[in-house]
């Protein structure tokens, strides 16, 4: 009981100190020839400032779309425009295809995969915040490459037959439908040299021409010809982000504790992802989001 009030606290300190940010100045256009791509709903309008900002002050990406939920309602968009005069909001709807599952993220993906034919593209979710400049993924985007963010130290791209050996050692304490997936990996018609990492969708960095949506179609049929309708459920659009952006030439990953989930901060960290799970059992989320409107600077 004790956890849960303090949880519920902290997430009202955040919500308050967080809040200030819609008084910071606009983002300016970078010079950095990459797209920072989220998936904004309505409730994430202002983490989701504070994760953009904080990364086009660092990174200096030329182009942001944020992949509009549908309830992105009208008011949302108009501050997004005001913060982010050069953003792209494009409609997770028209992202929708036969061979992919509705919702659970699939239509960021399905985004990156379009524009992943003309850019590199970097998939920051809103609960993301960037404490200093990102030099490994801002080379890898400039040079087509992809990687991926660990969810835990010690966690590397392997091949197809050790992803699934591990997906089995998982499955026998879990259900999750990603032990599922990873369990059948190799049975996949897939390329020679098909890689995956168990890391986090989160924060993901896809090359140029790397990702494309017809291979990401064929993924996803090949995976629900294996798991039928449990191909829909919550944590495929991961499976299937790792699998993809592992595979892809010159993927590696990004090191670890300077990107990682915020249970692992150190003072070398550069990108933290405030995962549901470690978001507010502290206020370490509110220090840095009020550290990081101090470095924003109002609006004139």
């Amino acid at each position: 009981m004790i956890n849960k009030i303090a949880t519920r606290l902290n997430r009202l300190l955040f919500n308050r100190a967080a809040s200030a940010v819609l008084h910071t100045a606009p983002a300016m256009r970078g010079d950095g020839a990459f797209c920072a791509l989220s998936m904004v709903h309505h409730r994430d309008v202002v983490p989701y400032l504070l994760a953009i900002k904080s990364f086009i002050l660092c990174a200096r990406p030329a182009r942001v779309v944020a992949v509009a939920d549908p309830t992105l309602n009208s008011e949302d968009r108009d501050v997004l425009r005001q913060h982010v005069p050069h953003i792209e909001i494009l409609e997770a709807a028209d992202f929708r295809r036969p061979a992919l599952p509705v919702g659970g993220t699939w239509e960021r993906l399905s985004a990156i995969s379009v524009l992943c034919a003309d850019t590199s593209v970097v998939q920051l979710d809103a609960d993301t915040l960037t404490f200093g400049p990102p030099d490994e993924v801002v080379d890898a985007l400039l040079a087509g490459h992809s990687f991926v963010v660990r969810s835990e130290a010690g966690v590397e791209i392997v091949d197809l037959h050790a992803a699934a050996t591990e997906g089995r050692r998982r499955a026998k304490a879990s259900s999750h439908v990603q032990v599922a997936a990873e369990s059948c990996l190799p049975q996949l018609q897939t390329p020679d040299g098909f890689r995956y990492a168990r890391g986090c969708s989160g924060f993901t960095g896809f090359g140029c021409g790397t990702l494309t949506p017809s291979r990401l179609d064929d993924t996803s049929a090949q995976m629900r010809a294996l798991l039928g309708d449990r191909w829909d459920e919550w944590g495929t659009e991961q499976v299937t982000s790792n699998l993809l952006a592992a595979s892809a030439p010159g993927a590696f990953m990004l090191p670890h504790p300077r990107y990682c989930n915020a249970d692992s901060l150190t003072n070398e960290t550069r990108v933290a992802h405030y995962i549901g799970y470690c978001r507010h059992v502290n206020r370490n989320y509110e220090r840095r989001a009020v550290a990081t409107i101090g470095a924003l600077g109002l609006r004139a």
